[in-house]
């Protein structure tokens, strides 16, 4: 068994260990609280995103332009499950997710490029927070790019503010020659709720294959405002660079997201 796939077993094995805990339910934070959420959702609940991600470059002005519904689901007290679309279901500031409504030959050159089933498990509740999580990806279909996603959500909160963060590693499945290397992700984000419904958050990071992580790693950076428009909608929008500073920096190509999210109580 090689090392991918060791690792790729263990994550697996360790996520089924937890699943079957006996679980307690989650608390709910008020309704307005934007940054206190649980990091899983009570057993039925559901939380619908669409996001809409548009391409900034001089010359390229929404090439391409994504689309992109996601979906998670309360399965049980502490077992969150969903299917994703998004590049920000993966912490990316990018305009490659399905559906690619405008199409580009560099980075979406077809509507359909894939999508994801990503699990989380809640270990750890209060001011500081911890959802183990896994993911299972398929990043293009063409060449075919399958691969896991290993790491886990951590929130710590103190009155209106918090820090989190969502580090983990992608390993490949399949195809590593054609493109689909092994992958560390470390983003975070420093948000603040200056008053009932509002967030304001700072993200930043860094990202990179670990084949070049000495000379090509990159560290992205977005500004993000969201809003509880009604009891059930949240609105927000992003906008930054997905590889602003760093060896493989690119300042030029900027990313605006706009999301619509839907809170179905149970």
């Amino acid at each position: 068994m090689d090392v991918p796939t060791a690792v790729a077993a263990l994550g697996a094995a360790g996520m089924v260990w937890m699943i079957a805990q006996d679980a307690q339910a989650q608390p709910e934070a008020p309704p307005d609280d934007l940054i206190t959420r649980p990091l899983v959702l009570a057993p039925g609940a559901i939380d619908v995103r669409l996001t809409l991600a548009i391409n900034i470059q001089q010359r390229a002005n929404t090439e391409p332009t994504a689309l992109s519904p996601d979906a998670w689901w309360g399965v049980l007290p502490r077992l969150t499950i969903g299917l994703t679309h998004s590049d920000a279901s993966l912490d990316q500031i990018a305009t490659s997710g399905s559906f690619c409504v405008k199409t580009s030959s560099s980075t979406c050159a077809q509507l359909y490029k894939g999508s994801g089933i990503d699990v989380r498990y809640s270990a750890l509740e209060g001011p500081f927070a911890l959802a183990p999580r896994l993911r299972a990806v398929i990043r293009d279909t063409d060449p075919f790019k399958p691969a896991l996603t290993l790491g886990a959500l951590l929130r710590w909160t103190h009155g209106r503010f918090a820090i989190t963060g969502d580090p983990y590693l992608r390993v490949p499945l399949a195809n590593a020659s054609l493109g689909n290397y092994t992958e560390i992700n470390l983003p975070v984000w420093l948000a603040v709720q200056p008053r009932a419904g509002w967030m304001i958050a700072a993200r930043g990071g860094f990202e990179s294959d670990l084949n070049v992580i000495r000379d090509g790693g990159h560290i992205p950076f977005a500004l993000d405002v969201a809003a509880r428009a009604t009891s059930s909608v949240d609105l927000s929008l992003e906008g930054g660079w997905g590889s602003l500073l760093g060896p493989l920096h690119d300042a030029r190509h900027a990313t605006i997201m706009l999301a619509a999210g839907w809170h179905g109580a149970p």
